[in-house]
């Protein structure tokens, strides 16, 4: 069973308090409120409209970017994470965003240097904490990658995906005994996490306690998993000794 990482979080920017005129807000809320639903076309309609009736609004550059970017059109998504930046230098959420479109196209150097710069601008910022570590646990640095989710938890004290990253990174470097500890940290914080008893099986396999494994394999099955995770936990399963 191949393990999973939890990654690419988008961002969107909530209205702000700055002062934008009145028309342009409006159009601003209803974008959010249609990306939020995954209609990303009137969203960007709305951000369009927003745009034009306030050049500099920063954040509406940033929720369309996100809207293009969900919907694969990433040189239009970084186009406008660059007009927010320009419009306000100190816009961490452009610069986390665009980090995730380049870690979309397989820039790692600059969607680490991204991460970076959104967690100078907010040193609190968990999320960016935790994608810079899946960019360097998938570039093959498990020390940098577990100090990212170190920090992203002790912001975040109930920041499950970090805790399953960090798992899954203990797991992937034979460090078995530390994943176990993160995956129960992380069922206790939500007991329903599919996943988190998937790996935790397979971690359990590791150290050949098959016992156990097989408890976790069939939980993660009654929680319910994708069709390709509910295949690989099977396939685990048909594997364990008797």
């Amino acid at each position: 069973m191949k393990p999973i990482y939890f990654l690419l979080i988008l961002v969107l920017a909530l209205s702000s308090c700055q002062n934008h005129p009145q028309g342009a807000t409006a159009y601003f809320n209803r974008g959010y409120a249609h990306l939020e639903k995954g209609d990303y076309e009137n969203a960007i309609a709305d951000f369009d409209q927003a745009i034009q009736i306030d050049p500099q609004y920063a954040d509406a550059y940033v929720n369309r970017g996100g809207a293009y970017s969900e919907k694969g059109e990433y040189a239009s998504a970084i186009a406008d994470f660059e007009k927010a930046i320009q419009i306000d230098p100190q816009n961490a959420t452009a610069y986390y965003n665009r980090g995730e479109v380049y870690w979309l196209q397989r820039d790692y150097a600059r969607a680490i240097a991204d991460y970076g710069l959104a967690i100078e601008i907010n040193p609190q910022y968990a999320k960016a904490y935790n994608e810079r570590g899946i960019v360097y646990a998938n570039q093959g640095d498990p020390a940098s990658a577990i100090a990212d989710f170190d920090r992203a938890i002790q912001i975040d004290p109930h920041f499950k995906v970090a805790y399953s990253n960090r798992g899954l990174t203990y797991l992937n470097n034979a460090d078995y005994e530390k994943a176990i500890a993160d995956y129960d940290r992380l069922i206790q914080i939500d007991p329903q996490y599919a996943l988190a008893y998937a790996n935790r099986g397979l971690a359990y396999a590791q150290l050949g306690d098959y016992k156990n494994a097989r408890a976790d394999w069939e939980m993660a099955l009654k929680l319910g998993l994708s069709p390709e995770q509910e295949k690989q936990v099977r396939n685990s399963l048909a594997q364990l000794p008797p």
